[in-house]
């Protein structure tokens, strides 16, 4: 049984660490010292997680710590309605990933581990939404992921093409002259590379309706979110979808120290492997919600193809900065970081977005 003697604040209240399985959950618990007074297992369903509230909390100030996974939103539901958000946290994956890679990987050691990383208020927290946020969220997760389905499928529609030799009428592969050709094609196309066609031509027109069914809900969840407004007014290269992904992901903006904090958040800031006064930087760090750093990725992609305005000016930089660094990607990289801290800045500070200040003073040519 593991006991560290160590001089810290601890929090007020025994500490209880979950492990959570799709079959089970594995808990431990310890006083308000830190010793280890109970473990075991229970059920991982609704009726087992209250009945080992019931027993082993009841009326005690008790903080519950459990990792993110594919099964946290229903454990943190329960928990947040019984004992309040406040003693309910949900350790980033990613920060505690020693703990996954140690020689003394079990369940035992999964929960003792954010038990006694929250009893010393240490443990890395995640935020989890609820209500329509929450909604919202889940919202835009499931557009993009319908987004990056149907461009796999027109990827795969163009691979067909070329099998025929085909060349289409105009280059918008959406347009009704394509459509109308493809399908009549696909008629005579030979063998079953015409039925591959037609069944690919289906499912992106299906995927399309989808899309736009959750564009027509997100547009309803966003309708009275002042934040998703200004997103949308004043940073450039973002739109309705994105602007609502932005907000939708970062929760909270003020919870941030800094527009440094909030940067690092979004996981576009490099690795520093620095050692013995030699300073090496490597790819970006990748921490925090994937969907954020690629809604900021694609504000910056849309900012490359403005030819006036805000956009353009960023466009000129990332052209600048490509041409330093050798590297279009971590060109773009920097450019997303800056617009991340220039939303803290706009929510945290209440400043308006001002374009010079990252990105520099713009062209004659740019700044109308």
């Amino acid at each position: 049984m593991k006991k560290l003697a160590r001089n810290v604040l601890t929090v007020n209240g025994e500490a209880i660490g979950l492990d959570v399985h799709k079959d089970l959950i594995v808990f431990s618990r310890l006083d308000r010292r830190g010793d280890e007074i109970a473990c075991g297992e229970f059920d991982s369903t609704h009726e087992a997680l209250k009945a080992f509230l019931r027993e082993h909390v009841g009326r005690r100030k008790t903080h519950v710590a459990l990792e993110a996974c594919g099964g946290t939103l229903w454990d943190y539901d329960v928990l947040r309605e019984r004992l309040g958000a406040d003693r309910v946290h949900v350790a980033q994956s990613r920060r505690i990933r020693a703990i996954a890679n140690s020689q003394e990987k079990n369940d035992l050691n999964d929960a003792w581990w954010p038990a006694y990383l929250t009893h010393e208020r240490r443990l890395p927290e995640c935020f989890i939404p609820t209500g329509d946020l929450r909604e919202l969220r889940l919202a835009t997760r499931e557009c993009q992921a319908l987004i990056t389905l149907r461009t796999r499928l027109i990827v795969q529609l163009r691979g067909h093409l070329r099998q025929m030799a085909i060349r289409l009428p105009n280059r918008t592969l959406r347009s009704e002259a394509n459509w109308a050709f493809l399908r009549e094609r696909a008629q005579r196309g030979p063998g079953h590379l015409g039925m591959a066609i037609t069944f690919t031509l289906e499912l992106i027109d299906h995927i399309d309706g989808n899309i736009l069914d959750w564009q027509g809900r997100i547009e309803a969840l966003t309708a009275e979110l002042p934040e998703v407004k200004e997103l949308r007014k004043h940073i450039p290269g973002v739109g309705p979808i994105i602007a609502a992904t932005i907000f939708a992901e970062s929760g909270p903006i003020r919870r941030f120290r800094s527009a440094k904090a909030f940067g690092r958040y979004v996981g576009l800031t490099p690795i520093d492997r620095s050692s013995g006064g030699r300073v090496k930087h490597g790819g970006i760090t990748r921490h925090g919600s994937p969907h954020l750093r690629r809604a900021l990725l694609q504000a910056v992609n849309i900012c490359c193809r403005c030819r006036k305005g805000s956009g353009a000016v960023i466009r000129s930089w990332i052209e600048a900065k490509q041409r330093r660094l050798g590297n279009k990607v971590k060109a773009r990289a920097a450019a997303g970081r800056k617009l991340a801290e220039g939303i803290w800045r706009l929510f945290a500070l209440g400043e308006c977005y001002d374009v010079t200040k990252p990105f520099g003073t713009p062209r004659a040519d740019l700044a109308a």
